[in-house]
């Protein structure tokens, strides 16, 4: 396959110069190290929206509910959305670092 390939030759100079010690290894370090980045990228915006706030997302949810202006509607759902992302990201890891992902 061509996509094996390509990941072969782009992995192959990381065990070359060893770096790694095969390029399982390698590809596994990539991808968790992209996993922490997206991760604390989450973690920025969700911060972001407590300290805001000054609460947690269900507190905000509460006190939000049928009272939101577009705003509070607006920042509420890209609040939900880093959450689950974040989620998903974070089961992503755990698959990944247990061995379940392969």
């Amino acid at each position: 396959m061509l996509e094996t390939k390509i990941v072969d030759n782009l992995l192959k100079p990381l065990v070359q110069s060893g770096v790694y010690k095969d390029e399982t290894s390698a590809l596994r370090d990539i991808i968790l190290d992209y996993i922490k980045r997206k991760k604390k990228g989450y973690d920025a915006v969700i911060s972001g929206f407590r300290e805001k706030y000054n609460k947690d997302f269900d507190t905000f949810t509460k006190d939000i509910e049928n009272s939101a202006t577009l705003e509070d509607e607006d920042d509420w759902m890209e609040w939900k959305g880093a959450l689950e992302m974040r989620k998903s990201w974070e089961e992503a890891y755990r698959k990944t670092i247990d061995g379940k992902a392969v």
